[in-house]
């Protein structure tokens, strides 16, 4: 099999890996989610949502964050694959790069629409969570790019 499309079943294996643990790491072991849901800060629609009949569905259905990470993850990698040999420098700033336009992509406009327009969270928390979001899609790039592209030099 092509050493091309080996590396990319296995950023599509670990790409989604990455995305979870970092989404662990930056949202739930850092003590951010917390900050996140604390009544004295969060709006009480925000809140609402998660406490209220229906429960969102990854409540109710856990894997299906699993599922989602892995099918966002999984676009992620197919577009990095395609987009990143006509980026400049090594697999670090590739990662940082890709990561970095993935975020300016998508989360501004997600947090602005979402957290900040339907559900009433307040600026600052936006910007935190639009903070965190950028951990994510660093780590997930970073992990992506290291796969596609780390070169170990020859030893002579």
């Amino acid at each position: 099999m092509n050493r091309k499309i080996t590396r990319i079943i296995l950023a599509l294996l670990a790409g989604g890996m990455a995305w979870y643990g970092a989404f662990l790491f930056f949202f739930i072991y850092s003590g951010a989610q917390h900050i996140l849901a604390d009544p004295g800060i969060q709006s009480e629609k925000f809140i609402g949502v998660f406490i209220t009949e229906p429960l969102p569905r990854v409540a109710t259905e856990p894997n299906l964050l699993l599922c989602g990470i892995y099918m966002i993850s999984s676009i992620g990698v197919l577009v990095f694959a395609f987009l990143s040999d006509k980026l400049k420098g090594g697999w670090f700033r590739k990662g940082i790069t890709f990561g970095l336009l993935n975020w300016l992509m998508t989360i501004p406009w997600f947090e602005f629409y979402l957290p900040y327009n339907v559900m009433h969270e307040p600026l600052s928390l936006v910007l935190f969570e639009g903070l965190l979001w950028l951990g994510v899609l660093l780590t997930f790039a970073s992990a992506v790019s290291f796969i596609l592209h780390f070169r170990m030099k020859n030893p002579r």
